[in-house]
C-alpha cells in the first residue's frame, strides 16, 4: 500500500447523475469527501442516497458526470478494483459470513488484502476491541443482534484498510449505549487512521455527533452542504427532511 503522502486525498464526484428509464435518480450531484473528515449523506426516502453510495462503490456507472479519486477517474472501474484502491463500502443489511465467528469474519477480511494471518488476527483484536465486539468474538455471527451485526461488517470493512468508508445506516438496530460508541469509534478510525468517511444514516442523533459536515439530497439533487449546525437551521432543510418549520 502507498504511504499516507503518497495515497489519494480526495474522493469525490463531478457533476455526477444515474437516470433510470428516463428517471434521474441522482441530478448533477458533486461532493468530496477528505481523507479524516466524516461527510454525512443525509435526505429523505428516495433522494438518491443510496444511489450516491452505489455510484462511490461502482455498483453503478454514471450516467453522465464523473467518480474521482483526487484527479483520477474511477467511474469505469469495477467495485472489486475500487476495493483495492481504498473505496469500501458496507451494506444496510450488514453482510458477514454468518457460520464464522465474529473474530473470524475480521480475520479473513484483513487476510484478504494480503495481511500475513499473524498481522490478520492482531488487526482483527485491535478492530474489535475499538469497536466493542471483544465480548461477542468467540460467537458466530449469525447470532448476533441486527446492530452487532452492522457493527461486523464495519469491523470488517476497516480490516480492509480502507482510505475511504462508505457506511450505510451502521446505526440501525443500534441501542443507545452502542450508538454512542459508534460514534466515537467512526471519529476515532477517521482521525487516526486517516480514512475519510461517508455516512448515511437516518439518527440524526448519530449524524449530528459524528459528521464534520453534511451534505443534504432532494428528489436527487442537493439541497445543501455544509457545517451540521448551519445545515440543521436551513429553512430549506427543516421544511425537507426534518418536516417542520421552528
Amino acid at each position: 500500500m502507498a504511504t499516507l503522502s503518497e495515497s489519494p486525498s480526495v474522493l469525490s464526484m463531478r457533476d455526477a447523475g444515474v437516470h433510470f428509464d428516463g428517471v434521474k435518480a441522482v441530478d448533477g450531484v458533486s461532493l468530496t469527501v477528505s481523507r479524516g473528515e466524516v461527510l454525512g449523506l443525509i435526505g429523505p426516502n428516495g433522494s438518491g442516497k443510496t444511489t450516491t453510495l452505489n455510484l462511490l462503490s461502482g455498483m453503478l456507472r454514471p450516467t453522465s458526470g464523473a467518480v474521482l479519486l483526487d484527479d483520477r477517474d474511477l467511474s469505469r472501474l469495477s467495485m472489486r478494483r475500487r476495493v483495492r484502491e481504498g473505496v469500501v463500502r458496507t451494506y444496510q443489511s450488514g453482510r458477514v459470513f454468518g457460520r464464522l465467528t465474529v473474530f473470524e469474519n475480521v480475520e479473513v477480511a484483513g487476510l484478504g488484502v494480503g495481511l500475513r494471518r499473524g498481522a490478520a488476527r492482531d488487526m482483527a483484536r485491535t478492530t474489535l476491541a475499538q469497536l466493542g465486539l471483544e465480548d461477542v468474538a468467540h460467537l458466530t455471527a449469525d447470532s448476533l443482534t441486527a446492530g452487532r451485526i452492522r457493527t461486523t461488517a464495519i469491523a470488517r470493512a476497516l480490516a480492509a484498510q480502507p482510505r475511504f468508508l462508505l457506511l450505510d445506516e451502521p446505526a440501525a438496530g443500534q441501542n443507545e449505549s452502542e450508538a454512542v460508541q459508534l460514534i466515537e469509534s467512526i471519529r476515532g478510525f477517521a482521525r487516526e487512521h486517516s480514512i475519510g468517511v461517508l455516512l448515511v444514516e437516518h439518527d440524526m442523533s448519530v449524524v449530528m455527533g459524528t459528521c464534520d459536515r453534511l451534505h443534504v439530497l432532494d428528489s436527487g439533487r442537493t439541497v445543501i452542504e455544509g457545517e451540521p449546525q448551519r445545515v440543521r437551521k436551513d429553512p430549506q432543510v427543516i421544511e425537507i427532511y426534518f418536516g417542520k418549520r421552528e
